[in-house]
């Protein structure tokens, strides 16, 4: 079974961990050849929208690997692909709880997705509530505000990524990061800025920090095995 970790574990590890985000086939296909997939990474984030196998086969597959797995069917608005509607990415993260260690659900799926959640929790997956700017990095008010939301709708932990315009947008960042106590918080910055922001948010409170296995599927993501090897050395 993949779900080896309490979540609750993973929200509060003493180090910054990494996770490794898979998002083909071709990848999933491949980790089950590494021996030390734990040298990679912490987590196996699995991109349900992305990776296009049918579903029992990559039931199959999630059910063998061997560290904490992090599933996620992200909404077109964020980066999904195939345009799957609200129902589809509902069923296919529904159909992967019981390999599942934690589970992301953008904030603004909050309300439609409330069932889902309350079931991941029962069944002890925690659920990160996630957002995602592709074009800058919100005033303070937005990116505090979407801790609120994470908070009301009773979400596990959030996770916010914004797009780096200027050291001043990764200084905010920076600054919630250090300050923000009332969730576990996953915070990076995409662009130019990108790599140099997940080391700096590592070590700044970050819990989940996210490289990629295969191909990146973000702009400023490491390598996720790169990134691991980094905070170690910081």
């Amino acid at each position: 079974m993949a779900q080896l970790a309490s979540s609750k574990n993973l929200f509060t590890s003493s180090r910054p961990l990494v996770v490794g985000a898979v998002s083909s086939a071709s990848t999933l296909e491949g980790i089950s050849q590494i021996s030390l997939i734990s040298e990679e990474c912490d987590v196996l984030e699995l991109r349900l929208d992305s990776i296009r196998v049918p579903l029992d086969e990559l039931h199959g597959h999630a059910a063998h690997l061997t560290l904490p797995l992090l599933i996620t069917a992200r909404h077109p608005f964020e980066g999904g692909e195939q345009e799957l509607s609200a129902d589809a990415r509902c069923a296919l993260l529904e159909s992967h709880l019981d390999v599942a260690t934690l589970m992301d659900v953008e904030l603004r799926s909050a309300m439609d997705f409330q069932p889902l959640i309350r079931k991941a929790q029962s069944k002890g997956v925690g659920v990160i509530g996630s957002f995602h700017d592709f074009q800058s990095t919100p005033m303070d008010e937005v990116l505090r505000g979407a801790v609120d939301v994470a908070l009301q709708f009773r979400f596990d932990a959030v996770k916010i990524a914004t797009m780096l315009q200027s050291p001043a947008d990764l200084g905010r960042l920076v600054t919630l990061a250090a300050t923000e106590k009332r969730l576990p918080i996953s915070i990076m910055g995409m662009g130019p800025l990108g790599r140099t922001s997940r080391l700096v948010l590592a070590k700044c409170g970050s819990v989940l920090n996210y490289g990629y296995l295969g191909s990146s599927n973000a702009p400023g993501q490491w390598p996720a095995r790169r990134l691991k090897e980094l905070l170690q050395e910081l």
